[in-house]
């Protein structure tokens, strides 16, 4: 695929060393010239410098041969406009990362009288094919972590139907065994194990080890009984501390009070703990700093389910998770915006790091794995990814085993999916038109799956 990268932020460049790992050809267009010199010492790519929200700009990026664009300036605005000037040059899909809630869905227009018809605007009608929010993003995968069993990362396919869920290693009853000695109690695949900061498919033999993160594949209902193999079942969640009240925390807050889980949210600021005050209907708001223990204490955190710091400094964010799992919370969460920082964060003690970086990217492969690809998430940071395809009647793997029809040895299997059923493992089972197949590979080898699942 062609694709333009508007914005060499950290955004902008981490999506396109993504992109480029994967083979895709690349242009980045920004109007600083030493920001990008930086990227040319780096990324195998092509830069433009320039406005990109500017016709000259995306012509001379050469965008009525992309198939994709993907605006990540600082500017909501700008991001809406590139998009838009993009599609009407001829791009053939368009991505906008837009901060702002109000713009992320649709809005109506004022009628001209009380009679009149009102106008729906969607941003299809702006000429972006998808929005991405990534404060959402973080927010909706925390709640969502914070609403299981266990303290893990989630990705899922089918619908909801077939899941990924990362355990980290507690149960010294299996460490030391290979994996093919291990009684899983329901139909599961070992997707990926990340050790030392490594993420590799295992095969059988692989033996587990202490500390070691295992990515199990399994049907939605199997994964908590799956979990108990890994580590202690931990209960449910019924209250929880958010330090930080800017937007990720205040969505956080949002979202738990919805399912009824009680939260005490910890602001630094003044006036952005009257707004957020103002704001959520159930949650408590204690203007103060988390840094200190006295303070915490006073507050009752230890008494918490899981603590969750959403501030924008990483450090500041890694060092109250530790302190307040020092003080006997169960679970901590951070927000980190540098996805380098997340294997020693894990290292250290935090139990879940996120990063806005990495789901941003996660939602953009959707879009870039177009052939068939309807999902796709990455696993154990970005060296592997699993992708859901659909397959179409005249797909190159119909009426083979995924083997046979020539899945890359470094590649897995991880399910099929056909009309209510779910196949885990899919071994020799043969791929119908139809199907929905959940394939684990290397970025390197995205390409020769897509193939697999090219239409004739």
């Amino acid at each position: 695929m062609y694709i333009i990268i508007a914005g060499a932020g950290v955004v902008g460049f981490h999506i396109a060393s993504v992109l480029a790992e994967g083979k895709h050809e690349v242009t980045i267009v920004d109007p600083s010239e030493d920001v990008l010199e930086g990227i040319r010492r780096n990324l195998d790519v092509k830069t433009v410098t320039g406005n990109a929200a500017t016709p000259k700009v995306l012509r001379e990026a050469e965008v009525g041969r992309a198939n994709l664009i993907i605006a990540v300036t600082n500017n909501d605005e700008t991001n809406m406009l590139v998009c838009f000037l993009a599609k009407e040059l001829g791009a053939a899909m368009t991505v906008a990362r837009v901060r702002n809630p109000e713009y992320s869905g649709y809005f109506v227009t004022a009628a001209k009288s009380p009679s009149a018809a009102r106008k729906i605007v969607r941003p299809k009608s702006l000429g972006i094919d998808l929005v991405i929010n990534p404060e959402v993003e973080v927010a909706d995968e925390i709640v969502n972590i914070l609403g299981g069993f266990y303290s893990t990362s989630v990705g899922t396919f089918a619908n909801g139907r077939v899941q990924i869920v990362e355990f980290k290693v507690e149960q010294d009853t299996i460490i030391g065994k290979p994996l093919h000695d291990i009684a899983f109690f329901e139909p599961c695949v070992v997707a990926a194990v990340v050790r030392d900061g490594k993420t590799f498919i295992p095969d059988s033999d692989e033996i587990v080890k202490q500390g070691d993160h295992i990515y199990l594949l399994a049907s939605q209902e199997s994964i908590d009984g799956l979990g108990d193999v890994f580590v202690h079942p931990k209960s449910p969640v019924r209250s929880v501390v958010i330090f930080g009240g800017k937007r990720v925390g205040f969505l956080i807050a949002e979202g738990l009070e919805k399912r009824g889980v009680s939260v005490k949210v910890i602001e630094q600021d003044m006036n952005r703990s009257l707004e957020i005050a103002a704001e959520l209907k159930k949650a408590s708001i204690i203007q103060g700093d988390a840094t200190s223990r006295d303070f915490l204490i006073e507050q009752g955190i230890p008494s918490a389910d899981a603590f969750v710091a959403t501030t924008e400094s990483d450090e500041l964010n890694i060092l109250c998770a530790l302190l307040a799992k020092n003080l006997g919370v169960p679970r901590n969460l951070i927000v980190l915006n540098e996805p380098g920082h997340i294997p020693l964060a894990e290292a250290i003690g935090v139990n879940v790091a996120v990063s806005p970086l990495l789901l941003t990217a996660s939602k953009i492969a959707h879009f870039v794995l177009h052939v068939g690809a309807i999902s796709a998430t990455f696993i154990g940071g970005e060296e592997l990814q699993a992708v859901e395809f659909a397959v179409g009647s005249t797909a190159s793997v119909v009426d083979q085993s995924l083997m046979a029809a020539g899945l890359p040895k470094v590649a897995l299997a991880g399910a099929i999916i056909r009309d209510d059923k779910v196949i885990i493992p899919p071994r020799d089972n043969v791929v119908q038109p139809g199907d929905h197949v959940v394939i684990i590979s290397p970025l390197s080898t995205t390409s020769s799956v897509e193939k697999l699942f090219s239409e004739k």
